[in-house]
């Protein structure tokens, strides 16, 4: 059986960890909000998906059609285009922005195939494609065109995680070196300061951590779809440097040696640098920060996993207490 006193660290540096997390992905939202990274992410993705010559005048007209820009303020572009939306206005404008469509799929592909510019172009090979598969019935037809919107939407999720991630890295460096949290010498501490290790696990059990997770994609409502969360971090730009600053409160009511203060009189600090330090010291406190900086990036949702194994490892580990009677 693992010591308690191994677990019990264990248990304190994950809770770290998710907090850490937390506040980096915090401050990615408040970073990709400001710069409209889902909204020039998901263009990126249109302009790669309807290719129809250099002015790629498809993805113009579809950002101009009243379904899709209603979707977001006036001068901006949407973060996200529900696939029902981007189905009904692409025909609507691959048909002559007449607004109604054919009533049967054959009369649908008789009517695109008469607009030449469209039909001639990449995009419309491939609608005019998806359509003839359906045969007669126009609801496959739309719906194989969802299919091949969504398709479509799942490579550029991909991609916008990938730019998320290198982003978060860098937050999470720049987050630790700045509050200086070194995962060795808290570690260090909370192994030779019980009080400390006794404190952090109380903290780390009376925290409703489930509160501070994402809300994942399936619990948002319509009106936060439409209003560009579709990679299940639900936030608004006006909580966001409120959410940054309670999260890093909640990290220095941990009392965790954090930080780049020296001991200050009878004021007791944490002592980070001193002209004692050698440059094996340096090496170590680079090496603790950059594994805090790992840990971040990792994101929250997998520390949070983690940190309830332990929970459960240390309930399990419990002896049951003695009975007063032989």
């Amino acid at each position: 059986m693992l010591n308690s006193s191994i677990l019990d660290i264990a248990m304190g540096m994950v809770f770290l960890f998710v907090l850490v997390s937390l506040l980096c992905s915090a401050v990615n939202e408040m970073i990709a909000q400001f710069i409209r990274m889902r909204a020039k992410n998901l263009e990126a993705g249109l302009t790669n998906l309807l290719q129809s010559g250099e002015a790629n005048q498809l993805v113009a007209d579809l950002y101009q059609h009243p379904l899709i820009s209603g979707l977001s303020k006036a001068g901006e572009k949407p973060s996200y285009i529900p696939p029902k939306n981007f189905t009904l206005a692409l025909m609507d404008i691959m048909t002559g922005s007449t607004g109604k469509l054919p009533a049967d799929n054959q009369s649908l592909i008789a009517k695109i195939e008469s607009q030449k510019f469209f039909a001639q172009t990449e995009a419309g090979k491939s609608i005019i494609l998806l359509l003839h598969e359906a045969g007669d019935d126009a609801e496959k037809a739309r719906r194989n065109v969802e299919s091949w919107y969504n398709d479509a939407m799942d490579r550029v999720g991909g991609w916008y995680k990938q730019k998320t991630q290198v982003i978060i890295f860098g937050i999470s460096l720049m987050v630790c070196t700045a509050l200086n949290i070194d995962a060795i010498k808290i570690s260090q501490t909370l192994w030779t300061d019980i009080a400390l290790r006794q404190a952090l696990v109380q903290a780390a059990s009376s925290t409703d951590v489930a509160s501070l997770m994402p809300q994942p994609p399936e619990k948002q409502s319509a009106e936060e779809i439409s209003a560009g969360n579709d990679d299940g971090v639900v936030k608004k730009t006006a909580e966001s440097p409120k959410d940054v600053g309670e999260l890093i409160k909640k990290i220095e009511e941990l009392h965790l040696p954090i930080g780049w203060t020296v001991k200050d009189g009878e004021e007791k600090k944490w002592v980070w640098v001193s002209e004692k330090f050698e440059a094996m010291d340096w090496l170590v406190k680079i090496m603790g920060i950059l594994i805090t900086t790992f840990a971040g990036s990792l994101g929250a949702p997998f520390w949070f996993q983690l940190l309830n194994k332990i929970v459960d490892l240390r309930a399990a580990g419990k002896q049951p207490g003695k009975s007063g009677s032989q």
